[in-house]
């Protein structure tokens, strides 16, 4: 499954609501440089088809950039990037534009969405969690060909060959390693019921292909499934998605070889079944949205499962099989959309299959072996970060994003939450963003829980949801979750920068007896009880570990460091003041091999743990540093080289051996480690 493509720059085209000149429209490149607004004449609406697919696209493409602001943005992203990663984003308030055939843009008689170059897709961005990228091997997909045995009288649709259609899709998967992919066909019948029977046993693909219908009347999708008889059954879209949602593990990516499974009314860009499934939280759905012939439904999907097992990405797989459409000379190969939750479009490749790199390291064996030796002797200490939270509650990022729009942040970093936190405090007051924080994490993971986990009674902390919920059913679904991995190395000491409970509830969820202490770095602190006073003697073991939060926990608001000033504070009182921080706590972070998960070495916590208590406490024993490089996000890929070089330089004197990879990386790679140890 080996990647061998070069690196795609997103390019994402949004479109906002209709104003007096038209749709407005922005074009960024890289997520970052964001070119002036231009706009998409109101007049591209209603679209009239020629029925000339190569006449109809250039004018779909000549409409887009007639504006001469856009077309030289364009020009500029295009030169300044060969390869790019293009997304449509039409938000709500423009969902008329969902009915154009964005899939057939043309330039110079180039089909965009078929370019090896170009990987295509509609973005739909939504709050619900994505679980992460597939890691278990083999994948596993079920294929569901719907036949009922009266199609032709009830409804006057033609019967499918199932034999055939099986057939075809078996020699897709004919060169394929079983140990990547497994395929399971369902047998007749095909009832709704049966597919969530199916589906409950975690497959990550779920292949539909079968007749679908769209009513423009009533807004509605349905698809033609079988009773338990194997009569036509319609099951309507509502009833589709209720059954997906209920899934505990929902699959990556949903296939729908079905007429009109994806047409779209101008009211809701979610009318129509395909989007509807993402709406769910599927983060991939690939859909028709038009009429289709068999025969084209048969050789995308053959080629679209061909390229998506080689690197995982739906959207180049989509690019990839529309292309082989058009070398077949099928009319209608702009008719297959990729509608899409994530922006990197990666469902398994590169992101979970490769291995990141040990900067300055001959011998990746040796950092290895190494640190599971200080593991298995419980002298290695994990250090947690922010990007460790997971996929209930919101980023640090995100929750700046939305309280810079929400407080008139002015200024360009709206992505920095202590200088949005500062922002607001300067205004409001001190304790007016930690309320805020508390507030907003317990809301959103709230709102991210599938109803049947929400608790009865309301919870008055993120601490008290959680273990009303139990994190054992919240990680359930993924066995590389880092509290949960950190759990079962069995340490006796846990470091963490992060005000949430995950690590303490990870380790109870194990029969441990965790103690959870927080740094009192501030005057109004002193007061809290601490294990240290009620018992003098005690020292941390695996049987009852001890949890440390530096930066304060949930349950206490006043011991939160959350502006810029609240760290410059924390910095200066347990400098001068070094017994703030416990002794066992100072012991750890100068006699054991600290392990940082969950960090850039742009993070403000980073900087602070590193500068405040690593560089302060002299001359350390010969332990060497982990650190995890999650993103830089500034980096080009032409650059990773200069970076690599200026990690190992700027971490050389603190003795710290930098992981080049991300978090998902390592922690698979350290629980693969662990467990190979443990045999």
């Amino acid at each position: 499954m080996a990647d061998t493509a070069g690196t795609f720059t997103d390019l994402e085209i949004r479109i906002f609501q209709k104003q007096e000149q038209g749709y407005p429209v922005e074009i960024t490149l890289g997520g970052q440089q964001e070119f002036p607004r231009g706009f998409l004449p109101a007049e591209v609406l209603p679209w009239s088809p020629g029925g000339d697919v190569v006449a109809d696209g250039s004018k779909l493409f000549e409409m887009l950039f007639k504006d001469g602001t856009l077309r030289g943005a364009w020009a500029e992203a295009r030169g300044r990037a060969s390869q790019r990663r293009l997304r449509f984003r039409i938000d709500p308030q423009a969902a008329e534009l969902h009915a154009l055939p964005w899939e057939l843009l043309l330039e110079n008689q180039a089909l965009l969405a078929a370019q090896a170059d170009t990987p295509f897709s509609r973005y739909l961005p939504i709050a619900l969690p994505w679980s992460g990228a597939v890691e278990q091997r083999p994948i596993k997909l079920l294929v569901a060909i719907s036949d009922p045995d009266d199609l032709k009288e009830k409804y006057d649709l033609a019967q499918a060959d199932v034999a055939l259609e099986r057939k075809a899709l078996e020699e897709a998967f004919a060169h394929v390693d079983q140990k990547s992919l497994e395929v399971t066909f369902m047998e007749a019948p095909i009832t709704l019921e049966r597919i969530e029977e199916e589906l409950r046993k975690g497959y990550h693909i779920f292949h539909y292909l079968g007749h679908g219908a769209y009513n423009s009347k009533r807004q509605q999708a349905a698809l033609y499934l079988q009773d338990a008889a194997g009569h036509a059954k319609r099951a309507l879209d509502d009833e589709i998605v209720s059954m997906v949602a209920r899934q505990g593990v929902r699959p990556h990516l949903i296939f729908l070889a079905a007429c009109q499974s994806a047409v779209r009314s101008s009211a809701d860009a979610f009318v129509g079944l395909g989007p509807k499934l993402v709406s769910a939280g599927v983060p991939a759905v690939i859909a028709m949205q038009d009429f289709v012939t068999v025969d084209t439904a048969r050789k995308f999907s053959s080629a679209f499962y061909q390229r998506l097992v080689e690197h995982g990405q739906v959207d180049r797989a989509g690019n990839e099989a529309r292309s082989s459409l058009l070398t077949a000379g099928r009319p209608d190969a702009s008719v297959p959309v990729a509608f899409l939750r994530l922006k990197s479009a990666q469902l398994w490749g590169n992101e979970v299959d490769a291995r990141g790199e040990v900067l300055g390291s001959k011998n990746p064996k040796i950092f290895w072996t190494g640190l599971i030796r200080m593991l298995q002797q419980g002298k290695c200490t994990p250090l947690i970060g922010p990007r460790v939270c997971g996929r209930w509650i919101p980023s640090r990022n995100e929750i700046a994003e939305r309280w810079a729009i929400e407080h008139g942040y002015p200024f360009g970093d709206k992505v920095n939450l202590a200088r949005v936190a500062q922002y607001m405090a300067s205004s409001q007051g001190e304790d007016f963003p930690r309320g805020e924080l508390m507030d907003t994490t317990l809301k959103e993971m709230l709102r991210r829980l599938p109803e049947e986990l929400r608790p009865a009674k309301q919870a008055s902390s993120l601490t008290e949801l959680v273990n009303a919920v139990g994190f054992q059913t919240l990680v359930a679904d993924d066995p590389n979750e880092v509290h949960r991995v950190l759990a079962a190395l069995n340490l006796p000491l846990y470091l963490t920068t992060n005000f949430v409970s995950f690590m303490t509830e990870s380790l109870q969820a194990l029969q441990r007896k965790p103690t959870r202490e927080l740094c009192r770095w501030n005057e109004r602190l002193d007061g809290l009880p601490s294990i240290f006073e009620e018992r003098p003697d005690y020292r941390p073991t695996p049987e009852e570990p001890l949890v440390y939060h530096f930066f304060g926990t949930d349950d206490e608001p006043d011991s939160v460091v959350l502006t810029e000033d609240n760290y410059f504070d924390w910095l200066v009182k347990v400098s001068a003041e070094p017994e703030r921080v416990p002794p066992v706590i100072q012991a750890a972070m100068t006699n054991t091999q600290l392990m940082f998960l969950g960090y850039s070495m742009h993070d403000i916590e980073f900087r602070v743990i590193m500068r405040g208590l690593i560089a302060t406490r002299g001359q350390r024993r010969n332990f060497k540093h982990v650190a995890v490089q999650l993103d830089v996000d500034d980096v080009q890929v032409e650059n990773v080289g200069s970076v690599q070089t200026f990690l190992q330089q700027y971490f050389q004197d603190a003795e710290i051996n930098v992981y080049w990879g991300s978090m998902e990386q390592f922690i698979s790679e350290l629980k693969e480690q662990w467990e190979n140890a443990s045999r």
